[in-house]
């Protein structure tokens, strides 16, 4: 990023070329705000000072490597005799269902998040039925993911849902902020 300004010919510290470096290491108001002035028609000469490039820096370290549209969840029903669903909360805010049926038994189903969205963080994982127009839930599984793949779950006949397998790829630190 650069930054538009006058050079000031009687002081070479505090001009952007003199210095012995072509970025400044401090906050220097002047720069700043013959800056903000001389942006117009873009006079003067560019530099660079600390606060626009670590602005810049930010944003890099802000892109995170484990994307939530790079995981898959895979989960299979084994010998379930009644309807359920498979809800699936991403940290991103998104949400999916996995419908089953009694006549889909054994037939896995896949949901991959369509948010962009940083997928570190916590994954929830529940088995839910309908009765008498309320939502149960039977069983619960949180996952603290922090990388990009598949996991298999299976939900067993009596409604319980396990982590069987997964193939992933862990990416420990996506950028600076904590989950």
């Amino acid at each position: 990023m650069f930054v538009v300004s006058k050079p000031n010919p009687t002081n070479f510290e505090t001009g952007c070329f003199g210095a012995s470096s072509s970025c400044h290491s401090e906050y220097n108001p002047k720069i700043e705000a013959v800056a903000h002035h001389s942006i117009n028609g873009l006079r003067g000469s560019l530099c660079r000072n600390s606060s626009n490039l670590s602005h810049k820096l930010s944003e890099l370290q802000e892109t995170c490597l484990a994307d939530a549209v790079q995981i898959e969840i895979n989960c299979s029903s084994l010998n379930v005799n009644k309807a359920f669903f498979v809800r699936i909360d991403v940290p991103t805010g998104e949400q999916g269902v996995l419908h089953f049926s009694p006549s889909s038994a054994d037939i896995s189903q896949v949901f991959t998040p369509i948010q962009n969205g940083c997928g570190h963080g916590v994954w929830k994982f529940s088995v839910c039925t309908m009765e008498n127009g309320s939502e149960i839930a039977h069983s619960q599984v949180s996952r603290n993911l922090d990388g990009v793949g598949i996991l298999f779950f299976n939900v067993f006949p009596d409604l319980e849902i396990r982590l069987t397998q997964q193939e992933f790829l862990h990416i420990s630190h996506c950028h600076t902020r904590r989950h």
